[in-house]
């Protein structure tokens, strides 16, 4: 075979360079580099059976070739090949189309065909009609891309039953369509579907037809993907169609070159919690981060405690928004006012520090009382996702107050925490333990109320006895909030 590996690179890195930025974001594309390419290939168990090789947004062909590749160095005994590999791009389907046919003129019976139709639309119009064709492999780089809900590809998507935001996932779930019963999938995607609302019935589509296998965590797409302006992380999954879910084995590393790779099996109940209604996947790092029981915590539900998006939207009600406080009005909380796990309010800068009182405001207030914010967005430069302060009956100068809409609040049914409560969240929510925890399913620096609803909790008494420990103290830092979090049994 032809050198490959210094192929692939060398047409990835002109393409990247050469091709105009819009270009390449209108399409949702971005190449696999080569190292990557292989280990997805290694994935595959051997198989003597014919194999039909899926390629959907195939790029220059790097995945299909290096699966070829493999198969031909180990000498497997499939008495057939063919490969499907599908691009739009008119700018790459020549590379495409010659690397594939290299790759394939190795072997004495292997077909391929370049299809430069839309994927989506071509296999929900296949679907519809019954005149799928299927396939025993698929390996994987989607398009990244948010699609409209009266999109063309969104329309596409429901044919097939999966309803979804993001051309990644939607190609999966064509994919997963297309797929043999026992058939593997093998891609890299944003790890984004793990948790959120929208991307929940694609985790319920995945779960629904298919087993995962393995799992790799990228820990930033920055690395992975380093000659492209492209900042999720990112995961390699594998998922076979059909079969009963087990064991599945959980790998990592920092960027491609795997020099400190790791790899370990986990049970299933580590990665889903079968308690948990929205479905989200946790990708443990170490087996040491999450070796509890998920029964073995409360949830928000159990203890009665509410967590809410801020209810002031600043944008809508500018004209009532005060830089300063003054009579007839009441304190707006915004992040910055978030400072060293307590509230600063007022403080100057371009942000308001109050809102007029008017009957529609006076339905977003909360009553004086003791409640816990979050921030909803960290920054990448923070250390910690989570981030919780503490708002006290002190910190009000009237008898409400207003949270801006870039912060979770924990309440009781829009009223007060009992105090040992609120100061036993400030502890739990900034422990290393949650951050870690938070981590396992959410790459991304936004943090929602559904995020903070599908974290575990310790039972009420444990909480109320955090939060009288932390009251002893009056110096908050995260060596205190550890060693209070580890001090108490971690299992009901």
């Amino acid at each position: 075979m032809f050198a490959l590996a210094e192929t692939l690179e060398e047409e990835r890195l002109t393409h990247a360079v050469n091709t105009a930025i819009e270009h390449k974001a209108r399409l949702g594309q971005y190449f696999t580099p080569y190292p990557i390419a292989r280990f997805m290939a290694s994935l595959f168990p051997v198989t003597d059976q014919k194999i039909r090789l899926l390629d959907p947004g195939a790029g220059i062909g790097a995945l299909s070739c290096t699966f070829l590749e493999r198969i031909r160095q180990e000498n497997w005994k499939a008495p057939d090949i063919s490969v499907s590999a599908y691009d739009i791009d008119e700018l790459v389907l020549q590379t495409l189309e010659k690397n594939v046919a290299y790759a394939c003129a190795y072997f004495d019976k292997a077909n391929y065909e370049i299809i430069s139709e839309n994927f989506l639309t071509k296999t929900a119009f296949e679907y519809t009609w019954n005149i799928n064709k299927t396939y025993t492999h698929v390996i994987m780089n989607p398009p990244y891309k948010k699609i409209a809900t009266h999109s063309t590809e969104r329309h596409a998507t429901r044919i097939f039953g999966l309803e979804t935001v993001n051309l990644y996932t939607a190609f999966i779930g064509a994919a997963i369509t297309i797929t043999e019963n026992l058939g593997y999938i093998v891609a890299i995607i944003p790890r984004s579907f793990c948790n959120g609302v929208y991307y929940k019935p694609f985790r319920e589509f995945i779960l629904k037809h298919c087993a995962i296998k393995h799992i790799h965590l990228f820990k930033s797409r920055s690395k992975a993907f380093k000659d492209e302006a492209v900042l999720q992380e990112n995961i390699i999954i594998m998922l076979q169609k059909n079969v009963q879910q087990e064991k599945v084995s959980v790998s990592y590393c920092t960027d491609e070159s795997f020099a400190d790779f790791k790899v370990f099996d986990a049970d299933f109940s580590q990665i889903l919690n079968p308690f948990d209604k929205e479905k989200y996947l946790h990708i443990p790092e170490e087996k040491k981060i999450h070796t509890e029981t998920f029964s073995s915590y409360s949830t928000l539900k159990d203890l009665h405690i509410n967590v809410s998006t801020g209810p002031v939207v600043d944008f809508r009600k500018r004209d009532i928004l005060l830089q300063d406080y003054q009579d007839g009005a009441y304190p707006l909380i915004y992040p910055l006012h978030l400072r060293h796990f307590r509230l600063e309010w007022p403080k100057q800068s371009k942000k308001p520090n109050a809102i007029l009182y008017s009957e529609d405001v006076a339905k977003l207030l909360f009553p004086k009382g003791f409640y816990v914010a979050v921030k909803r967005f960290s920054t990448k430069e923070e250390p910690k996702r989570i981030i919780a302060s503490l708002i006290t009956p002190q910190d009000f100068i009237t008898d409400g107050i207003a949270f801006e809409n870039h912060l979770n609040i924990f309440h009781i049914n829009k009223a007060s925490l009992p105090e040992d409560i609120s100061y036993g969240l400030i502890c739990w929510l900034n422990s290393t333990y949650i951050d870690r925890n938070f981590r396992l399913f959410s790459g991304h620096t936004q943090v929602n109320a559904t995020d903070l609803r599908n974290i575990p909790y310790p039972n009420l008494q444990k909480l109320k006895e955090l939060g009288k420990r932390l009251q002893q103290s009056n110096q908050w830092n995260q060596p205190l909030f550890d060693s209070r979090v580890e001090s108490i049994a971690l299992c009901n």
